[in-house]
């Protein structure tokens, strides 16, 4: 997806130090840089993150979903287990009555067979089929 090659790191299940006290552990992060360029403290911006949601769904839709928008997160992406879609937010925006006071402006669900290019990198072309378990393994 972001090859870190061309200047990108998928971090897996590692912090984000957003603020002080807000450092989520999401289950993708993609950032800019290179391993070294966080050796030493991790990272706190990102250009997309991925969760991978089951039992935390209500959690990851509006809590963190508010958190990454406020922390300009650009693309938030919900690999959503129940209904076994892509849950796709982009557009951060200040927005009332959200835990941090923003939210994402497009909201798009996308389902096996679809495809998605991420908004950092729309050349590449991943099918939603590569993100979803086979149905019938959890």
């Amino acid at each position: 997806m972001f090859p870190e090659a061309e200047g990108y790191l998928v971090d897996t299940q590692l912090p984000l130090a957003l603020s002080e006290r807000d450092q989520p552990l999401p289950d993708v992060a993609v950032v800019e840089g290179t391993i070294r360029d966080f050796a030493h403290a991790h990272p706190s911006r990102a250009l997309l993150v991925v969760e991978v949601s089951e039992t935390t769904l209500r959690l990851d839709r509006h809590t963190k979903a508010s958190l990454y928008a406020w922390a300009g997160i650009p693309e938030y992406w919900i690999v959503n287990l129940q209904e076994w879609v892509l849950e796709v937010f982009r557009e951060p925006a200040p927005m009332t009555g959200r835990p941090y006071g923003y939210g994402y402006r497009q909201q798009a669900i996308y389902r096996a067979g679809d495809q998605i290019s991420p908004v950092a990198k729309p050349e590449s072309v991943i099918p939603v089929d590569e993100l979803l378990p086979p149905q019938g393994i959890l």
